[in-house]
């Protein structure tokens, strides 16, 4: 038993005795300590399971209580014959278990074994579910994320992670996994570049993180459109408009050769809907989708259009029929909850219109000027507080000091002062620099990885063939859209989160 233990101790995390280690040594010990975890009949029949994850430290030494848990839970779902027994639930031995190694583990040495990681996070969430509280996943899935910093390559577990955040209605949870920037799919293993081993800490995400190592389930042109559409929805249930534009626009905006998936016309009715309630009107749409796209989402988002027209052009009496017309249209599309938001935030652009043609008002001018708005008297000041305590209304309330005691708005001027415009134009180009660095690492493996693509490769060679000039070269490639739905998402969220 000892020499048993003594082999899970045979490579400790860098920082618990391997810090000396050169990543050439280290990688080669996790490896044969990889091929020794996995042979078979790997726990001695006198052996007790539970005694050695207790014994053995997560954080420490990842991959031995990663396959010591592993080997634990096949005996059990072999015994049980259930994917989910009993002991893998939320506050049972094996769900205490699995949760400690997902909150500490060693991301290094988690590197080495990507197939048996994403089962036990994919157990993790279907336990969870089974009990009918998948936020208690959510959380545990968060942590682990984070802590492997999968950093710019998207996944089938993003995809599971979002999905399930939104069934739990856990929003707050997913916005760090989704504020991350992604730009690539896991990387093609036959033409992936090792320049350094797994171990190294300079070792980038395309190493690890390729089409075979495990770490995600092959991926679908559906998953990328449902993960954006499922990241968009949650950002509408917090109200962050613009971010939520942006993944709806993600989705509109895919290539796609003939067909136009469901998904991409949902999303297009959503963003149309997010934008009149983010900023009043609907932006100028992408130049990158194709004419025949944008023909297909007009003619199938008529009501759509007809609502944005009506909010744009003021005509509230027009708004409120075409709101009533089409119920069952935003029933039907689980839009009833954003359309409902929708006279409020006309009523919103109605009064912020006001401050660009006036500094400062009392609250009857208000309701006279915005006669538009559908709030009644007693309500326009109740409203208008609410705006400016949001922040979404630059403006002070102060009450006069007449007998009436009157209630004034003053608007906020719309420059900024000097300092505060260097302040934000200083985070901005940070927030900035950082997206292009981001984006440059993407466009400099997407370019490494096309020139070595198969495609290009017989695209070369043709080329010699035909014109025998060995200096052309090409890339081809072709992105087919997914007829598909928009999943097992059937409820109305924004009718749920309001």
């Amino acid at each position: 038993m000892s020499d048993f233990l003594a082999q899970l101790y045979a490579a400790p995390s860098r920082g618990h005795g391997a810090a000396d280690t050169t990543d050439n040594d280290y990688d080669r010990q996790l490896r044969d300590l990889l091929a020794y975890l996995k042979r078979p009949g790997l726990v001695p029949s006198t052996a007790d399971v539970n005694e050695l994850l207790e014994a053995v430290n997560p954080a420490i030494h990842s991959l031995s209580f990663l396959f010591l848990l592993r080997f634990q839970i096949h005996h059990i779902q072999k015994r049980t014959n259930r994917d989910i027994p009993d002991d893998l639930l939320p506050g049972y031995n094996l769900w205490k278990h699995a949760v400690r190694l997902l909150r500490l583990f060693d991301p290094i040495q988690i590197r080495y074994a990507g197939h048996e990681w994403r089962r036990l996070v994919e157990l993790i969430a279907s336990a969870a579910q089974s009990v009918s509280n998948p936020v208690l996943a959510v959380k545990v899935i968060r942590d682990a994320l984070e802590r492997f910093e999968t950093s710019g390559t998207f996944t089938s577990m993003h995809q599971m992670f979002v999905k399930l955040a939104l069934h739990s209605s856990s929003y707050a949870y997913a916005l760090p996994i989704m504020d991350k920037f992604l730009y690539q799919f896991p990387a093609d293993s036959e033409h992936a570049r090792a320049e350094h081993p797994l171990c190294s800490v300079q070792a980038s995400d395309e190493v690890f993180i390729t089409d075979t190592s495990g770490f995600s389930k092959d991926l679908t042109y559906r998953d990328h459109l449902q993960f954006y559409l499922y990241s968009a929805m949650i950002y509408m249930a917090v109200k962050q408009w613009d971010r939520a534009s942006h993944c709806l626009n993600i989705v509109i905006s895919s290539p796609t050769a003939n067909s136009v998936s469901k998904i991409m016309v949902e999303a297009y009715k959503k963003w149309m809907l997010v934008n009149l309630l983010g900023h009043g009107k609907l932006p100028p749409t992408s130049s990158l989708i194709a004419p025949h796209v944008m023909r297909v989402y007009q003619s199938l988002a008529r009501p759509y259009i007809s609502l944005a027209e009506a909010f744009e052009k003021g005509d509230m009496r027009k708004l409120a029929a075409e709101i009533n017309i089409g119920r069952a249209i935003w029933r039907a599309d689980n839009n009833s909850g954003l359309v409902s938001l929708i006279f409020e935030a006309y009523d919103k652009f109605v009064v912020i219109k006001l401050g660009v043609i006036f500094s400062a008002l009392t609250m009857p001018d208000v309701l006279q000027r915005a006669s538009p708005c559908s709030k009644v008297s007693h309500d326009i000041e109740e409203f208008v507080v609410s705006l400016v305590m949001s922040n979404e209304l630059k403006a002070t309330l102060s009450h006069s000091s007449s007998s009436e005691n009157t209630t004034m708005l003053r608007f906020a001027p719309t420059t900024r002062t000097c300092g505060l415009r260097e302040e934000y134009i200083r985070a901005r180009l940070i927030q900035t620099k950082h997206a292009l660095s981001t984006i440059a690492r993407g466009v400099i493996q997407t370019d490494r990885t096309l020139r070595i693509s198969s495609e290009n490769l017989q695209f070369i060679v043709n080329n010699q063939t035909w014109n025998g000039n060995s200096e052309k070269s090409g890339v081809v490639g072709s992105c087919e859209a997914d007829g598909g739905d928009v999943g097992d998402i059937d409820e109305d969220l924004m009718g749920n989160a309001y």
